[in-house]
């Protein structure tokens, strides 16, 4: 049995959160629990497991990313994981891990992201809020690291929402709804603006598309901005129903799973 209750009061079972991961012919999973963490692999076709690599962790919420590993040649990738005392990057192939880092956050949540030869991991709970930006190519314990990381912000991570990247850009949103955006190669804050009057939290991750972001909040109010290094408000929808999910785009229509109704959402035809 996998027990994934709080760390620091076993008997609080907030459930398994995180997500298997599909890539090639394998399944990539990870669990941080109360005894026996580890990240494995399983095949996608026989279940048949590939690998298991023990982890140094506490019940975590996160999902695993698989990425490219620069550093192994032109197809090697890695599967990262976020963590609280093991946030670490381990060979597909293999399982062998290739580099650690200790978090901050003491329940990390946020799935790692990757863009531009950089992976973007932040957590926030407890102490800890960092962001740190890691070279693609990183090795070994790279906890104090000036070169396998880019940049970090200490307080600038998020708690419940993957942070989102695109066009050199990196949209951080915090719980409040204070959106943070990031020039990614140097870490340079553009801009932080609070999304409403702080009212209601945000637990969904933001979406873009078609040159907008699209940010929504657990009472289903839905804030549009222009993607970009400035603050721009284009829009404000609201749907009526609490919004924890995060949305899906396929095809033009953005897919809004809230508390009573799926909602697809495009242009009318």
């Amino acid at each position: 049995m996998l027990d994934s209750g709080f760390y620091m009061v076993p008997s609080a079972q907030c459930g398994f959160a995180s997500s298997p991961v599909i890539h090639g012919n394998m399944i990539v999973i990870q669990a941080d629990v109360q005894k026996d963490s580890f990240v494995a692999a399983l095949d996608i076709k026989t279940g048949k497991e590939l690998w298991r690599t023990p982890r140094n962790d506490v019940p975590t919420f996160g999902s695993p990313a698989v990425v490219p590993y620069t550093a192994g040649g032109a197809d090697a990738w890695q599967a990262v994981v976020n963590g609280w005392k093991h946030i670490a990057g381990y060979d597909l192939q293999t399982g062998k891990e290739l580099w650690s880092l200790k978090g901050g956050g003491d329940i990390p949540v946020p799935t790692p992201v990757f863009r531009d030869g950089l992976v973007a991991i932040t957590n926030a709970h407890g102490k800890g809020r960092p962001i740190y930006a890691i070279r693609s190519d990183a090795a070994g314990d790279i906890t104090d690291s000036k070169t396998a990381i880019a940049w970090t912000e200490p307080r600038g991570g998020n708690d419940m929402q993957t942070p989102l990247l695109d066009n050199g850009l990196g949209y951080f949103c915090f719980g409040s709804g204070v959106l943070s955006v990031y020039k990614m190669a140097t870490g340079e804050r553009q801009y932080q603006q609070r999304l409403g009057g702080g009212t209601s939290g945000f637990t969904s991750s933001p979406v873009a598309a078609g040159g907008h972001l699209y940010i929504t909040n657990e009472e289903g109010h839905s804030y549009v901005l222009a993607l970009g290094p400035e603050y721009k408000l284009l829009a404000e929808d609201e749907i009526g129903e609490t919004v924890m999910a995060t949305p899906a785009i396929a095809d033009g229509v953005l897919y809004m799973r809230g508390g009573k109704h799926l909602f697809a959402i495009g242009a009318k035809q």
